[in-house]
């Protein structure tokens, strides 16, 4: 654990301490303690009996940044990878909380809580079993110097990391922040020992009879310094029954949701299909609308042509029979001129023979 991290644990601790003896006066004012008022946390309080037990390492997010060797929450440090500091993870403990209303606690599904993961690794959770709990198996002097994020000799940086079977191992990475892992350098022989003989089997970390206030206890301590975690993060946490039935009514409205957006896409389908057809009757009704317009125009040119020239030739046939009869009626007149003429001469003729015949006789 780095020197500042030390310096604002045992700060913490202090501050806890005098928070605890400056109290309202009242053993009813610290019933909720530093935790607020959460029906998450409420059995903490109401427990007479808490324990534990160590699901093993998990690689997950923490949130002291400068002393796990993570980068710079901004990209003052002038790196690329800035952005991808908001998620630092280093190796974590794991750990399923237990607890009873009566009687002793021995961890199992009845009195299971939930799982929690820390947030500042290895080195926190012993110095938080250390400092409130005087028969800890595990202190820091027991973990050693262990590196993070550290340079080694062969070129590569070294952390705690974790194995596959949940152990704790010492890793190597390639860049200085320990994201990009290339192997395992080492497995910590010893704290996996304490681990699996002391925390894979029931430990207790908070008692009524012993402790003071579970604010002040171990349990209440790791509860406080780490955050829960569920299934849908890493398969070495467990669901509690929360979890679970919102997980389950979840999956119950995933899939209500997507009956509904089935039956939506085949009522959407449905009303596409309509609508193309529609859209192709409406088609249809238009070209056979423009082709009847079509021969009704042709129908009405036909007939006007017809009627066109039906009056031309009415008209040539007038024309003609007026030129007849205009024809007759001069012809009539010219013969009718004629005979008067014939008449009038044949008058004239019969006139002179008369008096020439008169003269003939007279004058004889």
């Amino acid at each position: 654990m780095g020197m500042g991290r030390r310096i604002r644990l045992a700060g913490s601790i202090a501050a806890s301490k005098l928070a605890l003896t400056a109290a309202w006066g009242s053993s009813e004012s610290s019933s909720t303690g530093m935790f607020y008022q959460n029906e998450e946390y409420d059995w903490m309080y109401s427990s007479s009996n808490i324990a534990m037990k160590v699901e093993g390492c998990v690689w997950a997010t923490t949130d002291d940044n400068e002393d796990v060797g993570c980068m710079e929450d901004e990209s003052g440090d002038g790196t690329t990878y800035w952005y991808q500091m908001a998620m630092c993870r280093r190796a974590q403990v794991a750990f399923s909380v237990y607890s009873t209303d009566s009687g002793s606690t021995s961890c199992g599904s009845s009195h299971f809580k939930g799982t929690f993961v820390t947030q500042d690794g290895l080195s926190e959770f012993a110095a938080l079993m250390e400092t409130y709990d005087g028969y800890s198996p595990i202190t820091e002097d027991a973990l050693g110097d262990i590196p993070m994020c550290e340079q080694g000799s062969d070129g590569y940086y070294l952390s705690v990391g974790c194995a596959s079977d949940g152990s704790f191992t010492i890793d190597e990475f390639n860049d200085q922040y320990c994201l990009q892992r290339v192997g395992t350098y080492t497995y910590l022989s010893d704290v996996n020992s304490i681990f699996k003989n002391y925390f894979h089997s029931c430990y207790g970390i908070y008692s009524a009879n012993t402790d003071e206030s579970v604010d002040y206890s171990a349990a209440g301590a790791l509860v406080g310094a780490s955050k829960s975690c569920s299934a849908l993060d890493t398969t070495v946490c467990q669901d509690t029954d929360r979890i679970a039935y919102a997980s389950s009514g979840k999956s119950a409205s995933f899939s209500n949701a997507g009956q509904k957006i089935a039956n939506f896409n085949i009522a959407n389908k449905a009303k596409y299909a309509l609508g193309t057809l529609c859209l192709i009757g409406s088609l249809f009704m238009f070209l056979g609308i423009l082709f009847t317009n079509r021969r009704k125009r042709r129908a009405m040119m036909h007939r006007k042509m017809r009627a066109s020239r039906s009056k031309r030739s009415s008209s040539k046939k007038r024309s003609s029979s007026r030129h007849k009869s205009s024809s007759s009626r001069s012809k009539s007149r010219s013969s009718k001129s004629r005979g008067e003429s014939s008449r009038s001469r044949s008058k004239s003729r019969a006139r002179s023979q008369s008096s020439k015949r008169v003269d003939d006789g007279v004058f004889a």
